[in-house]
C-alpha cells in the first residue's frame, strides 16, 4: 500500500520577490510517522526538485516556484491509494485548488487527505470549494497520519479517526476533536530520505542569511501567547512543548555524521521562552564539542532574551537572531495582544550586537484600524533601535479564522471571498480614512527599510559604545 506525500510549488503574487525556498519539513515529519507503520511512502517536494524554476500563473496572477502540476502528476506512483497534500497559505489555495482537482481526474480512486493551516481554519470551506478533497486533517498531522496508515491497511473507513473533517452526504461533519502531542519526543524524526534534503544542502539554500549547509531543525511545539493576527492558535493551540535536550544533541549529531551539515536554522514558532531551557542547551552543545553556526531565523520574542541568554547563544556560535516586535506603536500592541515591551526589544538588540550576532526585526504594518500616526510610532521605533542588521517589513496578512480576519470582516473591511479575489494582503483590505489605505501601505512597505541606511559613521560609533557598555 503507497502513500504519496505532496508539497506543491511556493506560491507567490507575480512581481513579489517571494521567498527563497525551504526544506518541507512538516511533511517530512508525517513521512516518518507513516514509515513507521510499515507503509511505502513517497515524496514530491515541487520546489526541492528544482530549486531554479520559475513558472507564470496567469489565471491569478501568481507565480510558483518548482515543478508544476502536469510534472507532479507524472511523478506520482500509479499504485498510490492515499494522497496527502499541504496547504498552508490562503494566498495559494486558488492554485493549490486547482491542482488537487487535476490530481483526481488522473487518479479518481485515490483518497486525498489536506492539512495546513489554511485548510485548519476553513475546513467546510476547503471541502465545498474543492470537491476532489476526501478528508481535511485539522492541526498537528502525525498521530492522524499514523492512523490513517493503519485503517487503510483495515478496512479503508477513516470516519471514526479523531482530528478529521469531511462531507458525507453533503453535510458538513467534524471528527472528535485530537489532543495535542505532549510527548514531543515521541515524534519521530523528519525523514529526510523520503523528501530529500540534499538539493537544500547542496545548494545552500537557507531560511534567511547563511551559505552552508544548514539543516532545519525543531526544538519545541506551539506557542503560549494570544497575537490576534497568527494562526497558532488554530493550528497548534496555546500549549507549549520543548523536547528534551538529550534527543535534540543526538539528531543534530546524526545529522552532522549522515548530512555533514555546517549550521543548524531552528524553524520553531517561538523559540525561546524557558530560560533555564536555552542555557542548558547551549552548555549540552560545549559539552558534546557541537560547533556548528546556527541561527533562529523564524523569530522569537525578547522576554527571555536577556544579558545572560545573548552571552550563552553568542558562546556557541549562534550567528542570526530575529526579533518580532511586529509594531512600534503601544496602541496597535495592544490591538494584535503582543505582550512585549519596546524598551526591553531595544536592550535586547544590544546584548545581541555586543555579542556580534546578526540581529533582524521584524515588522508588520496596515493592521485592522491602524492610521498614519499608529506608523509613525513604528517609524520612530526603526530610528531609535540603532544596531540591528536587517529589517523586514510586511504587509499584514488576514489569516483565516484569526481575531483579526474578524474583526476586518465585521468592519466591511475585507471580502469573506478575498482569497480568491486577491493576490496580495495590501489589495485585499480596504478601511477608509483615516485609516490606512492600500496605496499607503505600499509607499511606507517601501520608505520603511531605508532607515536602516544611516551613515557610516553613526552606525559605528553607535556599535562600538554597545560592544563596550552592552549595558549602556
Amino acid at each position: 500500500m503507497i502513500v504519496t506525500l505532496i508539497r506543491f510549488a511556493l506560491i507567490a503574487p507575480s512581481g513579489d520577490a517571494g521567498t527563497e525556498p525551504t526544506p518541507p519539513i512538516g511533511l517530512a515529519y508525517l513521512a516518518g510517522m507513516c514509515k513507521d507503520a510499515d507503509i511505502d511512502v513517497k515524496g514530491i517536494d515541487a520546489a526541492g526538485r528544482n530549486l531554479n524554476k520559475i513558472f507564470k500563473i496567469p489565471k491569478y496572477n501568481l507565480r510558483g516556484n518548482g515543478l508544476e502540476i502536469d510534472e507532479i502528476i507524472k511523478l506520482i506512483d500509479p499504485r498510490t491509494k492515499i494522497i496527502g497534500i499541504s496547504s498552508m497559505f490562503s494566498h495559494e489555495w486558488p492554485y493549490v485548488r486547482d491542482c488537487i482537482k487535476l490530481i483526481k481526474d488522473n487518479f479518481p480512486k485515490v483518497v486525498i487527505f489536506a492539512g495546513g493551516e489554511h485548510v485548519t481554519a476553513l475546513p467546510e470551506y476547503c471541502l465545498r470549494d474543492c470537491k476532489a478533497i476526501n478528508y481535511i486533517c485539522l492541526g498537528e498531522g502525525e498521530e492522524t497520519w499514523s492512523e490513517i496508515s493503519k485503517k487503510k491497511k483495515e478496512d479503508n473507513n477513516f470516519d471514526d479517526i479523531a482530528g478529521l473533517a469531511y462531507l458525507k452526504n453533503n453535510n458538513f461533519i467534524k471528527s472528535s476533536p485530537r489532543k495535542r502531542i505532549e510527548h514531543i519526543d515521541n515524534i519521530l524524526w523528519p525523514d529526510w530520505d523520503i523528501f530529500s534534503i540534499k538539493p537544500y544542502l547542496d545548494n545552500a539554500v537557507s531560511f534567511g542569511p547563511g551559505s552552508g549547509r544548514n539543516m532545519p531543525i525543531l526544538a519545541s511545539r506551539g506557542c503560549p501567547y494570544e497575537c490576534t493576527f497568527c494562526s497558532n492558535p488554530l493550528m497548534f493551540g496555546r500549549r507549549y512543548y520543548v523536547r528534551e535536550i538529550n534527543d535534540l544533541i543526538a539528531q543534530i549529531k546524526h545529522y552532522i555524521e549522515r548530512y555533514r551539515i555546517t549550521g543548524l536554522q531552528f524553524y520553531d514558532l517561538t523559540a525561546i521562552i524557558k530560560k533555564d531551557w536555552i542555557i542548558a542547551f547551549c552548555k549540552a552543545l560545549k559539552k558534546n564539542n557541537i560547533n556548528l553556526e546556527w541561527s533562529l531565523p523564524s523569530g522569537t520574542r525578547s522576554e527571555a532574551l536577556d544579558l545572560e541568554v545573548i552571552q550563552a547563544l553568542g558562546s556557541v556560535n549562534l550567528k542570526y537572531l530575529v526579533y518580532a516586535p511586529e509594531s512600534g506603536s503601544v496602541k496597535t500592541l495592544e490591538l494584535i495582544k503582543k505582550k512585549i515591551k519596546i524598551s526591553a526589544v531595544e536592550q535586547s538588540i544590544k546584548y545581541a550586537v555586543s555579542q556580534n550576532i546578526v540581529a533582524r526585526t521584524n515588522l508588520i504594518i496596515g493592521f485592522p484600524g491602524e492610521t498614519r500616526e499608529l506608523i509613525m510610532e513604528t517609524v520612530s521605533l526603526v530610528k531609535k533601535i540603532y544596531g540591528y542588521d536587517t529589517l523586514t517589513v510586511s504587509i499584514f496578512t488576514p489569516y483565516r479564522g484569526t481575531v483579526l480576519q474578524k474583526i476586518a470582516v465585521k468592519n466591511g473591511w475585507l471580502d469573506h471571498d478575498y482569497i480568491t479575489k486577491h493576490t496580495t494582503s495590501s489589495s485585499a483590505l480596504k478601511m477608509p480614512p483615516p485609516l490606512l489605505s492600500s496605496n499607503d501601505i505600499d509607499g511606507l512597505m517601501r520608505v520603511l527599510p531605508l532607515y536602516i541606511y544611516f551613515p557610516e559613521s553613526e552606525w559605528s560609533k553607535l556599535r562600538r559604545a554597545e560592544k563596550d557598555d552592552p549595558k549602556g
